[in-house]
């Protein structure tokens, strides 16, 4: 069994999968991590120190087949419609949310990319989508960031994206809501709904780009 690093959803998170076939850069593969079944690209086998330092997040379940490619396309325009109708739900419940992308998974989950300019809950928003959809809704908070040193002991949901200890409730940037169950994100521990401002979205982007401008002018010009 080999493990690879991968590439997918449209945010381009990276995952490190196993396989238990042999893999290059660029194949097409189905998989499943904790999102659900989808499609990615593999960009390289996880050697040292990738093999040790990163945790599994899921496996590789095939090579894509051009029919696998012909349902991403499908999804990808249920996906568009969703994303409409979601932001108009949004607008009738009266929420300070806007959903700016949306994804549909090979397994029939909904994951809506939203950001908020005033925290907000969306849970009823969510269940009521997932009715609608008839599968599970899924909020990923694209203001809601993890970093390493953000209660480095709790447990995380595992979700690309989860930006707070689950164990702790309080909340998950990638929770939802289900058609049958109403348990939140996937470890069932997490609040539904919970989604930080746009404020705390531009003030993490704009200490990043310190880290990164400081970053280079500590480099040092190659002789």
């Amino acid at each position: 069994m080999s493990a690879y690093l991968v590439q997918y959803g449209h945010c381009g998170f990276v995952g490190r999968l196993t396989s238990g076939v042999p893999l290059v850069r660029g194949d097409r593969v189905v998989l499943r991590s904790s999102r659900g079944v989808e499609i990615g690209s593999v960009l390289c086998e996880a050697r040292e120190p990738f093999a040790t330092t990163l945790r599994v997040d899921g496996e590789i379940l095939r090579r894509a087949s051009p029919a696998d490619e012909t349902q991403l396309g499908q999804l990808a325009e249920q996906a568009n419609a969703w994303l409409v109708q979601a932001n108009a739900a949004a607008e009738r419940h009266q929420l300070p949310l806007c959903f700016v992308d949306a994804e549909v998974t090979l397994d029939d989950q909904l994951i809506l990319h939203g950001v908020a300019w005033h925290s907000c809950d969306a849970t009823a928003l969510l269940d009521e989508l997932a009715t609608q959809f008839g599968g599970p809704v899924r909020l990923l908070d694209v203001a809601r960031v993890p970093t390493a040193a953000e209660h480095p002991s709790e447990e995380r949901c595992g979700t690309p994206g989860c930006g707070s200890g689950c164990s702790s409730g309080s909340g998950c940037s990638s929770c939802g809501s289900s058609a049958n169950h109403h348990g939140g994100c996937s470890t069932g521990s997490c609040s539904r709904g919970q989604v930080r401002s746009a404020s705390e979205l531009t003030a993490y982007f704009a200490q990043l780009r310190q880290q990164m401008e400081a970053a280079t002018r500590q480099r040092r010009p190659l002789a």
